[in-house]
């Protein structure tokens, strides 16, 4: 059975952060290749680590072992945002990430938020079929596509990033009305 749980930065063992950490720059490594080449990495460890003390990473396991973790945020006085989401693509089909969805909308619900926003961030001159299949996949969760936009659009504070970039990119954005 999965089980979801906030990551507690004192209850968190070092071997466990180190697993949670690997998965998620695996995934992200695997499904941002073509954007940010070879030996991406999308968060440091001690990156990780201050999201974690900050209460806003949620681990999924399957009975002890960590099997994905998700970061969620508040963005502004309605709505939360979700991102880092990553599972272990050896449990793929055993419903970690919507249950790591799941749990980070209940959570927005809890402190009054209307809305859950994401970003997918993709090639603009290519269609991959791991962003189609996420885009139809997030559709499914319940949310709606909104627009797209550029890297230094949606990011300016980051504009410096978007420079290592290895193909043109932008951010499909979504929405979903919490209930």
């Amino acid at each position: 059975m999965i089980t979801i749980e906030l990551a507690n930065t004192h209850l968190l063992s070092t071997d466990d952060l180190k697993r949670t950490h690997a998965l998620l720059v695996h995934a992200y490594a695997i499904t941002e290749k073509e954007m940010w080449g070879d030996n991406y990495s999308r968060l440091s460890l001690e990156e990780f680590k201050v999201l974690i003390a900050a209460n806003e990473v949620y681990l999924a396991r399957l009975e002890k072992e960590i099997v994905g973790s998700i970061h969620v945020s508040r963005l502004d006085d309605e709505s939360f945002g979700f991102g880092l989401l990553s599972a272990d693509f050896e449990r793929k089909g055993l419903g970690i990430g919507r249950k790591l969805i799941e749990k980070v909308e209940k959570h927005a619900v809890s402190k009054n938020a209307k809305f859950m926003k994401i970003e997918i961030l993709r090639p603009s001159n290519v269609d991959l079929p791991q962003k189609i299949q996420l885009d139809e996949w997030y559709r499914r969760q319940g949310y709606i596509f909104l627009n797209s936009m550029s890297f230094e659009e949606r990011k300016p504070t980051k504009a410096e990033k978007a420079l290592a970039l290895i193909t043109p990119s932008q951010f499909d954005c979504y929405e979903k009305a919490l209930t």
